[in-house]
Parts: structure tokens; sequence; C-alpha cells
């Protein structure tokens, strides 16, 4: 069993108003969020394609962790962006009530593995900008968007200069972070990347 901290990427999924409408709406979103990223698993391009992708399910939310041979522009661009389009396709049959929203948060840094389990530095700083007002208000102030993203300073660090987030700051377990908020036309109603090797949606 691994103690050890290793690099890795943490995606956090946040659902948006789950409780609003009771017990029958959440159980419905859940499993859409759940379909939605059967879908876009299976189109993970093999060099990304690893068994050390790791998928937890935690109620109203769902943490990923990456291992770090997948890059971080990929993660934000074509990932996110094939995520987006997974969530345009399904939301499309569906009226307000039973459409399905995401809060996205990312960071790359320690993660500490004890499947099933994880914990560790990166999943602490995911979790807490998963559920940062400034994503919240955000979502709130833009009701056409299916999804958006907020990664971490360092995560931010590694992506190519360039417009598409804002900085802001964010508290995180009694101290305030640096953060990125995904901003401009490509915020998650459309398929952003370039494909990366995933199928255009």
């Amino acid at each position: 069993m691994r103690t050890v901290p290793v690099a890795a990427t943490v995606v956090r999924i946040g659902i948006v108003a789950p409780s609003r409408g009771g017990t029958a709406r959440a159980v419905h979103l859940g499993a859409t969020l759940d379909g939605v990223l059967d879908e876009v698993f299976d189109g993970v391009p093999v060099p990304y394609r690893t068994p050390t992708w790791y998928r937890r399910p935690e109620g109203d939310h769902t943490t990923l962790v990456l291992p770090p041979t997948v890059p971080l522009p990929w993660v934000a661009d074509a990932f996110a962006g094939e995520l987006a389009g997974a969530l345009r396709r399904r939301n499309r049959h569906l009226n307000e009530f039973g459409r399905l929203r995401l809060r996205l948060a990312a960071d790359h840094g320690d993660v500490v593995l004890r499947p099933p389990n994880f914990g560790g530095a990166a999943v602490a700083l995911a979790v807490w900008l998963c559920e940062a007002e400034v994503l919240k208000a955000a979502l709130a102030a833009a009701p056409d968007l299916d999804e958006l993203l907020i990664v971490s300073d360092r995560f931010h660090a590694a992506l190519p200069d360039g417009p598409g987030f804002r900085r802001v700051v964010v508290p995180a377990g009694g101290e305030r972070e640096i953060a990125w908020l995904r901003t401009g036309p490509d915020t998650g109603t459309r398929n952003t990347g370039s494909g990366g090797g995933l199928a255009p949606s």
C-alpha cells in the first residue's frame, strides 16, 4: 500500500444545486454525471489512457486523480472541452429541472494513493477550489454555462500564456490561495479544445 506522496493531477467535480428538487432530482443528476464521465473516459486518447486514472464518487461530488504523464494543458483544454460537449449532448434533451451543471476545480501536486481512497495536498486544494464562492457566483451569473473551471496557481503556471483565465483569491483551509477562473467565450458552452486526440463533439 502506497503512503508516500506522488505527483498527480486532481480534478474535483461538483454538481450545481444538487438538492434543489429533492432526492429524485439528486439521484438523476448523479446518474447523469456518471454517464457523462463514462462517455468522456471512453474518448481519452490511448497515450493518456492508463490504469492509473482514479475516479471516486462522493455523493454530489466526484474526484478524479490523473497520472503525471497527462499534460495539464490537455486537461484544461481537451478534457474539459470534451466534458462540456458530453454535458451539452445530455442536457439538450432535458428541461431546466433536469439539467446537469458542474463546477470543475483542478490542481497538480502531492497525492497519497491508498486505493480506493486517496488524499494529499492536491486533493485538499481541489476540494477548496471547487467550493469557492467566486466559482459559484460566476456560474450563478452565467446560467447558460453547463460547466466552469477553476485551477490552482501551480496548475495555471503550466498552461500556455494567453487569455482564458482571470486571477482570483480564494479561502483554503484558513489560508488564502491564488487561483485562476476560466473566462471568455470558451468557458464550457462548447468544446474548447483543438482535439488533443479526442473525437470532436
